[in-house]
């Protein structure tokens, strides 16, 4: 008889164990995220994200460039990118590495891109500012330098993959589009964000307003092209 009991009460206690064990069993998969189906496991997986389209960066290849320090100091052929995402200057390292450039250290950076011979140059501008946000640490791809400067904010935005809700666009992918941004730069450092129509230019110049117009309808202007702004900007200047 007390074999029995003693028998008795170690398969209490074992099933005890074992029921225990799988209870906890059981939440560590619920909170790993899988699906909990009683005594019966799966794991939930999407296979319809494709990845990571497009770069942040400007020019996605290292290319030779030339720096120009606060402290006088200039480096030529330089390995540079520039991250259109951060706002970041990234220069490639002698032993192959990189760093980020840190934007107090730097008054202006030229990229020299060799496939369409073009040589963008990028400043930073101590004093810029708009009515809102302080913009010193931002380099500025320089379009057009006069009294009042057009400049360019070189960005991008990174746009999530839209496909899991049941009205999405199906979009499967992330990636990195083009956010640019048209600036006028007064010497004050004053920024004024303008767009490439006639409304925004004639707007942003309402001192000259008038004048400035007759000269777009003279050059036949429509203000849909980069150049069209560099010539805007420049007439405003030498009226």
């Amino acid at each position: 008889m007390k074999k029995i009991l003693i028998f008795a009460f170690l398969t209490a206690c074992c099933s005890s164990l074992l029921a225990q064990t799988e209870n906890a069993n059981n939440l560590i998969r619920d909170v790993d995220g899988r699906l909990n189906m009683g005594t019966y496991t799966t794991s939930s997986f999407d296979s319809r994200y494709e990845g990571l389209k497009g770069s942040p960066f400007f020019i996605s290849e290292w290319i030779s460039g030339e720096m120009a320090f606060v402290d006088g100091r200039v480096f030529k052929e330089v390995p540079l990118k520039y991250n259109a995402y951060s706002k970041e200057l990234v220069m490639k390292r002698p032993g192959g590495d990189s760093i980020i450039v840190f934007p107090y250290q730097v008054n202006s950076f030229i990229i020299n891109d060799p496939v369409t011979k073009a040589n963008f140059e990028f400043k930073r501008y101590p004093s810029a500012h708009t009515a809102k946000y302080d913009m010193r640490d931002l380099y500025f791809l320089t379009l057009y330098q006069g009294k009042t400067s057009l400049v360019k904010l070189i960005s991008k935005t990174l746009k999530k993959a839209d496909y899991k809700d049941p009205y999405s666009n199906n979009v499967r992918y992330d990636t990195f589009e083009d956010a640019n941004e048209y600036f006028l730069l007064k010497a004050d450092g004053s920024l004024t964000k303008i767009k490439k129509n006639k409304k925004s230019v004639l707007g942003a110049l309402s001192d000259k307003e008038e004048a400035l117009k007759a000269l777009m309808e003279q050059e036949k202007l429509d203000i849909k092209t980069e150049r069209d702004l560099v010539v805007a900007v420049a007439k405003y200047n030498a009226i």
